[in-house]
């Protein structure tokens, strides 16, 4: 097998995809956040939480479309996988932010270089099972017969 087979292969496999799509978001998503809280800390009282915003509002972005083209391959509807994506997504990042991040920096001291990483492997999982059976679920042609009654 070649070099190139071995890899079309390896990316054929869907759970390698999100993998990829999601190291991809993550790190846009670490380096934001470490440098604005880096850049801001001191001068807001919720660095932490205002880097954390702006580092979601750029890595989902990234995260959406790549899942959207490359991971799941999906031709459905842009505004209602938005929706969807977001749903899951705003919900991701509360769990993360507002208790995890919250839990592992404020409480036990671990440092927001090692605590980010934990919180996103933590959420990783149900992540992709709610894109892959929710959000962009393929969507089963009907038969011309249902078309008319449907």
């Amino acid at each position: 097998m070649s070099v190139i087979q071995y890899v079309k292969n390896i990316l054929s496999k869907q759970p390698v995809r999100y993998l990829i799509s999601s190291c991809v978001a993550f790190a846009v998503d670490y380096a934001v956040i470490l440098v604005l809280n880096s850049v801001l800390h001191g001068a807001a009282v919720f660095s932490l939480e205002l880097s954390a915003v702006a580092a979601f509002a750029l890595s989902s972005q990234v995260n959406f479309w790549i899942n959207r083209k490359f991971v799941f391959r999906s031709a459905g509807s842009i505004p209602k996988e938005l929706g969807g994506y977001y749903s899951l997504a705003l919900a991701s990042f509360c769990v993360k932010t507002f208790l995890l991040l919250e839990l592992f920096v404020r409480v036990f001291g671990i440092p927001l270089a090692i605590s980010k990483p934990l919180a996103e492997v933590i959420m990783f999982g149900v992540n992709f099972l709610v894109q892959k059976k929710i959000i962009f679920k393929k969507r089963e042609k009907k038969k011309s017969g249902d078309e008319e009654n449907g």
